[in-house]
This record gives structure tokens, sequence and C-alpha cells, in this order.
């Protein structure tokens, strides 16, 4: 079956991933978004963005596929204040609707009275970062994020298209290289994170960050690399 057969189907959710796997692998991202955006209709896409040091490439891209796009981004309360400021300066520059999750008052306050984070990472993001984000999620089909493999060993064994729960994840940077991705920014001229200037890889939440290549400074000495969002969490 073509892909212009398969995009005439009313139910995409009957597209196999290995299907999808096949014919996405090999696009390139903004090919790969256009295409995605044929088989889905809109309100049935999910675009997140943390706004960490390589949030704002999946954004030019999204912009220039979906003008207007919604973009979910989970306001954990624990943000550098950098980190606000540069989204207040990507939604200046983008055409995309920015919506900011919160998590809920009660469980987010106990977790910075008790300092969650110090000895419960795992529960802290589980309140203030996946919690929020949830009820999204069961509105959608297709969630589009911008993990990719030269991160670390977990994204290394991620595929194109996985299956997480009840929705399906899309990574179309998956297989960029950091060179390429990298060579893209500069040549795009993109304003980077302005914490990535002085040694931050990869930037979370206040207390979990620290200086580090890549994602070396995520929740440092705390037996973790991820917050839970993308391992399985709504796997059912």
């Amino acid at each position: 079956m073509t892909l212009a057969k398969e995009i005439l189907q009313p139910k995409p959710k009957q597209i196999s991933i290995n299907s999808l796997n096949q014919r996405f692998d090999k696009l390139q991202p903004l090919e790969g978004l256009r295409r995605l955006y044929q088989l889905f209709e809109e309100e049935d896409i999910l675009v997140t963005t943390s706004f960490g040091t390589k949030s704002i490439y999946l954004i030019h891209l999204i912009a220039q596929v979906n003008p207007g796009q919604k973009v979910y981004f989970v306001d954990t309360g624990f943000h550098f204040e950098e980190t606000l400021r540069y989204k207040d300066l990507i939604a200046d520059l983008y055409d995309v609707d920015i919506i900011a999750l919160h998590p809920d008052e009660e469980p987010h306050r106990m977790t910075a009275e008790e300092e969650w984070w110090k000895e419960h990472p795992r529960m802290c993001c589980t309140i203030n970062k996946i919690a929020p984000l949830d009820p999204v999620i069961a509105q959608h089909k297709v969630w589009v994020s911008s993990l990719m493999a030269y991160q670390n060993e977990f994204r290394a064994g991620l595929h194109t298209f996985e299956k997480q729960g009840d929705i399906l994840k899309y990574q179309p940077l998956l297989h960029v290289k950091e060179a390429e991705f990298n060579l893209e920014l500069e040549k795009l001229q993109l304003p980077l994170h302005p914490l990535a200037h002085v040694g931050y890889g990869s930037i979370g939440c206040t207390h979990c960050t620290a200086k580090g290549e890549g994602r070396a400074g995520r929740w440092a000495g705390k037996g973790q690399t991820e917050c839970g969002l993308h391992v399985k969490y709504y796997k059912k």
C-alpha cells in the first residue's frame, strides 16, 4: 500500500507502527512532520517542549508546518528564570500557541516544603511534571517530542514511532546526529537557551540541573536520567 493510499484511510490508528517506522525513518524532520499532519488531524497531535537547550529547533519546524499549533509546556514551579524568559522569547519569535500547564497546588507545595527532589526525585517529577500533562495526553492520538538518539542510552534504543500506553509517540529528530544538529542551529542562527552559553548541556528544574556536557548535569548522583515522561510511564 502506498503512503498516499494510507493517508486516505479514515482511521490512522490502523496503520501499524512497523509501517510508520519504515516510511518515516529516512525522512528529514521537516518532511516527516508534514506527512504526520497528512495522517492525523491537527487536534489529535500533541506537541510538547521543555524550553531546554534543544527545544527551539522542533518549534522552528512546527511553526513552518502548522502555524498556530498548540505547544504545551509544563511549568513545574522550579524552572530557572532564564528558562521562563527563553519561553517568552520563543513565543515572540514563532507563530505557535504556547500553553503552560501547572501541577496541583497542594502536592506541589508539599514537594517544595519538604524538598522532595533530594530524597524522592522520581516522585517529585511525577507530581510536578508528569501529572499536569496526563489529562492532556488523554485528549490526543499522537505525541510529537524532540528526543534524540545521541543524548543517552535510553533514547538511543527508541524508534521513530513508539506506542506508549494509549498514545503514539513520534520523534522526528531521533536520528539527527549531534554535529548535524549543531550545524543546523548555527546555519539558521536560532537563539539558544542563555544557560547553554555557560556550560549547561541540558536544562530542567533548578534543583536537579547542574553544568555538564549533554545530559550529564541532569539528576547527577540521583540514579535517574529521565523525568519519567518518556520512559513508559503511560504504558498501562
